[in-house]
């Protein structure tokens, strides 16, 4: 996809990083109490279903697995206005009740999963037919990764829809065009480098440790979700600038990613 001047954009992965960072870090008395509470809830839910049910009572699991998702998205679309809105329109707090916007996240969400699934077993499938079921891991790579790569590009609208926006798949690709695989590191490769201090901790199987790694997997989500954000932003920005204009109510929380001739650094 091209900007009105015939210009393409490469997502800056590290400046967004840093970005989400400071953003998080200089807004931090409105993340204690916007997140906080949200975060220990959510934390306590994964430790406690982990914790206090066997692994075979499945309608316990699956009840804590919805109450779980449902905070989840709550969470995400909080975090998502936190990081594109002016203050006087964020969520008081990231625990409130599921509503119109936060619906269509959910069923966005998990439309995403379905097509990265379909994708995922169909590559591999074909895969399969050429190097045969004796090297099957080699079939669930050849999936994995057009999957990724796909979830990855569709997902840049999520934070749209967050906002109360139309936003279509077609809308999704096309405003992704040319940073799939920059989308990748935002939505898969950073989130599980800055997750996997805490995920080592889960192997230690120490119930405090546990719930430790549950709440420190949250941090990290909010960082991601952050960057997921403020890559919508820089994308939205660079190839529609009157959309971008025109809505006010897009105004980001006073993020300072180098913007230069209508376009971000690099």
């Amino acid at each position: 996809m091209k900007s009105p001047l015939g210009l393409s954009a490469d997502l800056p992965v590290a400046d967004l990083v840093s970005e989400a960072v400071a953003l998080l870090w200089s807004k931090r008395a409105a993340v204690i109490k916007m997140f906080l509470p949200a975060m220990l809830i959510l934390a306590l839910v994964d430790w406690s279903s982990s914790t206090f049910l066997a692994e075979n009572n499945y309608a316990g699991q699956f009840g804590f697995l919805i109450v779980s998702i449902l905070l989840s998205v709550v969470f995400a679309t909080s975090c998502h206005r936190f990081t594109l809105l002016p203050q006087d329109k964020w969520d008081a707090n990231a625990l409130h009740g599921m509503r119109r916007e936060e619906f269509r996240y959910l069923l966005r969400g998990l439309l995403l999963g379905v097509i990265g699934a379909v994708v995922f077993f169909c590559t591999m499938l074909v895969a399969m037919l050429f190097i045969g079921q004796e090297e099957a891991w080699l079939g669930a790579v050849a999936g994995i990764l057009p999957a990724l790569y796909i979830w990855s590009r569709l997902s840049i609208t999520l934070p749209e829809l967050a906002l109360g926006q139309k936003s279509d798949l077609k809308r999704a690709w096309s405003l992704s065009e040319g940073n799939g695989s920059r989308l990748v590191l935002v939505v898969f490769i950073v989130p599980i480098a800055l997750a996997s201090p805490f995920l080592a901790l889960f192997m230690l199987d120490h119930s405090v440790l546990s719930y430790v790694a549950a709440f420190g997997t949250y941090i990290t989500s909010l960082i991601s979700l952050v960057m997921l954000s403020l890559s919508y932003r820089f994308l939205l920005d660079f190839y529609e600038p009157q959309v971008a204009e025109n809505e006010q109510e897009y105004q980001p929380a006073e993020t300072s990613v180098k913007q230069q001739d209508g376009g971000f650094d690099a």
